[in-house]
């Protein structure tokens, strides 16, 4: 079930593209139907972001690689998570 919902997520900008040229845009509800859509994907995009907003922040918040000062560039940081 979650395969099924990734890959429909994955193809909903070709889907919403086909539905807004192909939409009858007088009828209410292939209207509000394109708008559901699009404003639920528009949900899913941005509680993704977010999500891995926190991750990242997490994982790369640590202790010991804010106080370490042999740390200067981001290159360094590559080179101690690597170890």
């Amino acid at each position: 079930m979650a395969l099924l919902i990734q890959k429909i997520i994955k193809f909903m900008p070709a889907i919403l593209l086909f539905m807004l040229i192909f939409v009858d845009r007088n009828n209410t509800t292939h209207v509000i139907g394109f708008l559901f859509l699009l404003f639920l994907y528009t949900f899913i995009l941005i509680a993704r972001i977010l999500y891995a907003k926190k991750v990242w922040h997490k994982e790369f918040n640590d202790k010991n690689y804010a106080n370490d000062e042999n740390i200067i560039k981001m290159q360094d940081l590559i080179e101690k998570f690597d170890k």
